[in-house]
């Protein structure tokens, strides 16, 4: 069962595109921590302004609806 999709792309270039079942495999695969890993699920980015990189990557991870997450109602 397939959870996440997570984008990462480096000045509109798309570099990694990728299904995963859980954050933490995406945190393990990025070279992330968990918690930086969720804050970009939700939407949580922190701007680093302190830096002086030239290029930053543009991660977008979202979370994919199952079949199986569906409310089922019986009446």
């Amino acid at each position: 069962m397939v959870c996440f999709n997570c984008k990462v792309s480096i000045q509109g270039k798309e570099i990694h595109n990728k299904e995963y079942k859980s954050l933490k495999e995406i945190s393990s695969e990025l070279g992330l921590t968990y918690q930086q890993v969720a804050d970009y699920s939700v939407g949580r980015v922190k701007k680093r302004s302190t830096n002086n990189f030239i290029y930053h990557p543009s991660i977008q991870i979202t979370k994919i609806k199952n079949k199986d997450d569906e409310l089922v109602t019986t009446n």
